[in-house]
């Protein structure tokens, strides 16, 4: 457990970096990944003079096979990838070895059980489309088949990937498909590969080195001393997943403690300056991109991380290689030719970004901030953008293919949007787009925060030391932003809380078998240095009391939660049966959120309906909240729905107050412009430029046209079925039809009546 003050908090971090730095080996670098069982198989069926090369590895799949008969992972992708390599594994050996009967039948039945239940569509997995088909096929060489449901889907996935190979440019390039040859078995000629080996790995993959191993027809000596050495890093006879790891471990390390706020100057130098040597030599050699170690091709996320890392050591590197490299129209992407878009590269990139551009060096070598708006203000607007719109997308949970914890997204888009809306405060970036600035990236940031504050549990904790860690750490950071400042308290209690858990759990050792494994690659695996760095950066971030937020800028003119309208809404909506069971946290929360809307819902009353002829409006501050309060109870994402909220109450208004207000012989004109606007839908034309007529009652026919083009060509109704869209106009159509007879019979019945607005706080 690490000692709560500064100074034991340091002394941990320096023993981090000794153990960190103490497997280094300047030709190959070092790794500290957790075994996988999938990788281990791959390396246990290697043979050399038809004898098994390292029998060590495949004793280390016996020992670990579970009663159930598979080797089970928290992850059911896994437990299926482990176990058909390891069945395969076993199916070789028991040739010569009859006591493998019983296991291979366990592992049979273990396999055919989840099999079955596996759900492809849900599965976010690097290389899994090819890497599940090439193992049941070599088994079936064995005569080990499976059924299951999900296999025709499972091999549709397969075809499109493998419809994608173009054999001749992998063999003249090195691409990340190289990481996983053993999904290619069969598929690409070997012996054409030779070239792109580095340091006797293809991809630093123990997997895809052993499978090349295999099915190439000369014997590589190389090859075979990379896996002895991988096998040697900690002589129990497994591999990790990856291995080396050396730009991806000490980058990620360096800015993990860079963010708790540990003072760099105080740790030990030795050490720092080694790995700052380490950084720089690797990005000099790449060109200013690198893969996670010396060799395997370049990625977005490590390109962006060692920057960072060297920019926080004190080493200032140009980021136009990451851009020249990986920047596409919208996004970044990680690999050339992947299938998705990674949220977290992209909030790795804007943080390189923002980072080089706040520290670039002046003319006489000093570190300044000179920022160079010609050169990084459209790559930092555009992944700001992508990242808020991305989490505007999402209807559910967001998770991210490398990692499977929601909460480290949702630190790093707190740590990326935190800078990205600080830069802007300091007067830079001025060309943002207000939407984003003002609206969609801090609802972002407030929905995170929300998120984050309903999934702590009652021991304080978010579930695993690490995942608990990326919570404190992203509160820590959102606790800075001016219009969080309405939350401090609420903050302030959840980080105690969390420190807590923290300080009782926190270990150096979270290598054992049992611990959860988080970070996502061919299979999931753990690491766990770069886990504890989280940990101690968690602890000294929140070291002392969060202060309130004194940091104003543009962001006070454009982001406004007047804090005593929100106690005022707050004491109101306590005192409804419907949020009893709600904290005051929640309910603040909730009505808080809801004044970041308040600019998109006037955009689009403006642009809808406008005020002409229409009395205050009053709702506007308590319409957000209708949707806020329903959609953070139910953990929903959605974010734009508060348009159509917005839109009953403009419709209801519209009617009781001007079309009321001109009386019966409004009535038969937006009756017939109703039926006129709707024949023209169904009929597949264009309302766009629908004649509104310049009669007396003109003006509010052009209401009902941009109210049902409002309606009618919303985002999210455009994938709906034709069958839909068509019912949805006959509803509209339904709805404005009652509201017209409706305003009749006020007209003839009540001609007071007016459109309610509640007593609400002043």
């Amino acid at each position: 457990m690490p000692g709560s003050t500064t100074g034991l908090l340091k002394d941990e971090a320096n023993e981090l970096l000794a153990s960190l730095m103490s497997r280094y080996n300047p030709s190959s670098g070092l790794g500290h990944m957790s075994p996988s069982i999938y990788d281990t198989a791959w390396v246990s069926m290697i043979t050399k003079a038809n004898e098994w090369l390292f029998p060590a590895a495949f004793q280390y799949l016996l020992d670990h096979q579970h009663p159930s008969g598979g080797w089970e992972s928290s992850s059911e992708t896994d437990s299926i990838l482990h176990t058909l390599s390891a069945l395969l594994s076993m199916k070789l050996h028991s040739y010569g070895d009859a006591t493998l009967s019983d296991r291979l039948q366990r592992a049979q039945s273990y396999l055919a059980t989840r099999l079955n239940a596996w759900d492809i569509s849900t599965v976010e997995r690097v290389g899994f489309e090819i890497a599940v088909p090439s193992l049941l096929s070599l088994l079936a060489e064995q005569g080990i088949d499976f059924s299951f449901p999900g296999r025709s889907q499972l091999m549709e996935l397969n075809s499109a990937k493998l419809s994608k190979l173009v054999p001749e440019l992998i063999y003249k390039h090195q691409t990340s498909i190289l990481h996983s040859l053993e999904g290619l078995i069969g598929h690409l000629d070997f012996d054409k590969l030779a070239h792109h080996k580095r340091n006797g790995s293809f991809m630093a993959s123990p997997s895809s080195t052993a499978a090349y191993l295999m099915y190439a027809s000369v014997w590589d000596d190389e090859c075979e001393a990379y896996l002895t050495e991988v096998l040697s890093r900690d002589g129990n006879g497994s591999v990790p997943c990856a291995w080396p790891t050396t730009f991806f471990e000490l980058s990620w390390i360096v800015c993990n403690l860079h963010d708790g706020g540990f003072d760099f100057s105080n740790l030990d130098q030795v050490t720092m300056l080694k790995i700052r040597d380490i950084l720089a030599a690797g990005i000099e050699a790449g060109n200013g991109v690198v893969g996670f170690a010396q060799g395997p091709v370049e990625d977005a996320d490590d390109s962006a991380k060692v920057p960072t890392a060297l920019n926080y050591l004190g080493v200032h590197k140009s980021v136009t290689p990451l851009c020249d490299a990986f920047e596409l129209e919208s996004h970044f992407r990680c690999f050339p030719y992947e299938r998705n878009a990674s949220i977290t590269v992209q909030c790795n990139v804007l943080i390189a970004l923002v980072e080089a551009a706040v520290s670039r060096p002046s003319k006489n070598g000093t570190q300044a901030a000179n920022f160079d708006e010609k050169q990084l203000s459209e790559p930092i607007i555009k992944t700001a953008r992508f990242i808020s719109e991305a989490w505007w997308a999402t209807n559910s949970q967001i998770l991210d293919k490398w990692h499977a914890s929601p909460y480290y997204p949702m630190l790093l888009i707190a740590q990326s949007l935190s800078k990205f809306l600080m830069l802007f405060n300091q007067g830079h970036i001025a060309e943002a787009p207000e939407i984003i600035v003002q609206t969609k990236a801090p609802i972002t940031l407030f929905q995170i925060l929300i998120r984050i504050l309903q999934g702590q549990r009652a021991d304080g904790s978010w579930g695993s030391c690490e995942e608990t860690a990326f919570a404190l750490l992203a509160l820590s950071n959102l606790a800075s932003l001016p219009f969080i400042s309405v939350m401090h308290d609420t903050i302030q209690m959840a980080v105690l809380s969390g420190r807590d858990f923290l300080q009782l759990n926190l270990t150096g050792k979270q290598g054992t078998d049992e611990e959860i494994c988080l970070w996502t690659g061919k299979v999931n695996h753990r690491n766990p240095l770069i886990s504890y760095s989280y940990g101690l950066a968690a602890l000294r971030a929140t070291a002392a009391p969060i202060p309130d937020s004194s940091k104003s800028g543009e962001l006070d003119r454009l982001i406004l939660i007047p804090a005593k309208r929100v106690q005022g809404f707050l004491h109101f909506y306590r005192k409804l049966p419907l949020f009893q069971d709600c904290k005051d946290w929640q309910l603040l929360a909730y009505i808080a959120e809801g004044y970041l809307y308040i600019p998109i819902l006037e955009d689009v009353r403006k642009a809808v309906f406008g005020r002409e002829g229409m009395g205050e409006d009053r709702y506007m501050e308590y319409t957000p909240f209708s949707w806020t309060s329903a959609s953070s109870r139910t953990n929903n994402y959605s974010c734009p729905q508060n348009s159509f909220v917005l839109m009953a109450f403009l419709v209801d208004e519209f009617f009781d107050s001007m079309v009321q207000d001109h009386g019966k012989a409004v009535l038969p004109t937006l009756r017939q412009a109703i039926d006129e606007i709707f024949d023209a839908l169904d009929n597949n034309q264009s309302i766009a430029n629908f004649d509104c007529g310049d009669g007396p009652f003109s003006a509010m026919v052009r209401y009902i046209h941009k109210f049902t083009c409002f309606i009618v060509g919303y985002p999210t109704l455009q994938n709906a079925s034709d069958y839909d869209k068509a019912q949805m106009r006959r509803e509209l159509k339904a709805y404005l039809l009652a509201m017209t007879q409706q305003t009749e019979d006020n007209t003839i019945k009540g001609p007071g009546r007016r459109f309610f607005i509640p007593n609400l706080p002043t």
